[in-house]
């Protein structure tokens, strides 16, 4: 990278509801990293013909930090960004998390439901999710990850990439963020005060709420603020709180879906990245009924 352009000399693209909210705080925090106040400056998507100028914007704020980034879940699932990245700012180094694909759109889901109570969408997660499969939408196919990381593999050698799975930012996350700061090259003995707050789940709205209590009670912002505190205070498992999360996900469909759709997908992953990601595939999910 141009140091004079003053511009990302890394990027984190980690997918959406893979834990990149945990790692865009934790980056934040380090003396030697700056990060874009906006989670979404969606540069080399939706305004990469605004040109540098437009981003070097987003890092007038850096002070001489030694690595500048940003994180975009959608810079992985557009075609045209590695390309683009490549051109602008060279081979840089990339943070990509990811997680088992059928909890990813599960995960997905009820966030959308979180924010749009009143969509149009089944409450069946199987339904909404083959609906969603043949509509092409996000929420499903953000989990085809072994077919583009090919694509920016024709840009970028698999080097480029620290590779984070979502259940190590849970089991080992000091380590887990300890070795994304190695990877850029900064401390890695720094310890960010946000390092245990890994995940909070989505909540959804009960059915047969009527939409002015929906508003009041669970998706106007003192009601999500208000979820928001009791989560970091503790109040995890208070029966009021637990009426409202979603409940698991039933592992007989999680692995139904994977041998349906995801399987194939996984295999490439784990050859183009030489990592085990063996646990996510159906067969090591135990036996469907």
């Amino acid at each position: 990278m141009n140091q004079k352009n003053n511009v990302a000399n890394f990027l984190v693209i980690a997918n959406k509801r893979c834990g990149s909210s945990w790692l865009n705080y934790n980056l934040a925090d380090h003396p030697e990293v700056f990060m874009t106040k906006s989670k979404g400056v969606h540069f080399f998507d939706n305004n990469y013909e605004k040109g540098i100028p437009f981003y070097a914007e987003y890092f007038c704020g850096a002070n001489n930090e030694k690595c500048l980034g940003e994180t975009e879940h959608s810079y992985f699932w557009h075609d045209k960004v590695p390309e683009r990245i490549f051109m602008t700012l060279g081979v840089i180094p990339m943070i990509l998390s990811l997680r088992q694909p059928v909890e990813r759109a599960y995960s997905h889901f009820q966030l959308i439901r979180r924010n749009r109570p009143q969509g149009d969408f089944s409450y069946d997660f199987e339904t909404s999710f083959r609906a969603a499969m043949e509509a092409a939408s996000a929420e499903v196919t953000w989990g085809f990850y072994g077919q583009q990381l090919k694509k920016y593999l024709e840009w970028f050698p698999i080097e480029t990439f620290y590779i984070i799975k979502f259940e190590q930012i849970g089991d080992e996350p000091i380590e887990t963020i300890q070795g994304a700061y190695r990877f850029l090259g900064v401390d890695p003995r720094f310890t960010s005060l946000r390092i245990s707050n890994v995940n909070t789940p989505a909540t959804n709205v009960p059915q047969g709420t009527n939409r002015l209590v929906n508003k009041i009670l669970y998706t106007s912002r003192p009601a999500r603020m208000s979820r928001k505190v009791l989560r970091k205070i503790g109040f995890r498992n208070i029966k009021d709180y637990r009426r409202f999360s979603p409940p698991p996900l039933d592992v007989s469909l999680k692995k139904k879906l994977t041998a349906e759709f995801f399987d194939d997908d996984i295999r490439l992953l784990m050859g183009l990245t030489d990592m085990d990601f063996s646990s996510w595939l159906s067969d090591s999910m135990g036996i469907v009924a």
